[in-house]
């Protein structure tokens, strides 16, 4: 293996939305972990994904404890079975990853940091 060496150094401060990004991808691998659990027939307790009645499953996505509004009205993808949770888990991943959640991700920031201002 040859090793390409360069002159740069690690930026003092990272860009917001950047970190932002780093962070949801962070927890989307964590749920993945949890539906491999899940089809193992193990219930973590902190997945995100659920089922209903008729054995559909949903996926919300959340930052923080904030469930995200994927479209308008719309904070969950329908699911037939685990394995398509955790294809849709590595979807929404990838769409992370190139910023299509940018503005999502910045509007709940700003809701979250919101709630701990000073009165």
């Amino acid at each position: 293996m040859e090793l390409k060496f360069v002159a740069t150094a690690k930026p003092k401060q990272i860009n917001a939305a950047i970190q932002r990004r780093q962070k949801l991808i962070g927890r989307i691998d964590q749920q993945v972990g949890y539906v491999r659990q899940m089809i193992e027939g193990k219930q973590p307790r902190a997945a995100w994904a659920w089922q209903d009645e008729a054995g559909t499953y949903f996926l919300p996505i959340k930052y923080g404890r904030q469930t995200l509004e994927l479209k308008k009205g719309m904070q969950a993808v329908q699911c037939a079975d685990l394995d398509h949770v955790e294809n849709a888990l590595c979807t929404i991943r990838a769409m992370v990853w190139q910023g299509e959640f940018d503005e999502l991700l910045a509007k709940a920031s700003s809701e979250i940091r919101g709630k701990f201002k000073k009165l």
